[in-house]
């Protein structure tokens, strides 16, 4: 019985995840900020957030 539970649970968070991805909305579906963001609006530009998140990353490696 606890075989089928652990199945069950595997395959309804396999069957969201595969949602999520086939309705997602583009660069800004999962963010934070996508509600106020005008790039996710209008559907032009880029993530402002997405680039200042790049722009740390470079910066942390280029310090090692």
């Amino acid at each position: 019985m606890a075989d089928i539970l652990i199945i069950a649970a595997i395959a309804a968070g396999a069957f969201f995840a595969f949602r999520s991805v086939w309705k997602g909305e583009g660069e800004c579906s999962t963010c934070g900020s996508a509600a106020g963001c005008q790039a996710h609006l209008t559907g032009t530009g880029h993530c402002s957030v997405a680039q200042d998140m790049i722009k740390k990353a470079d910066a942390a490696l280029g310090d090692k």
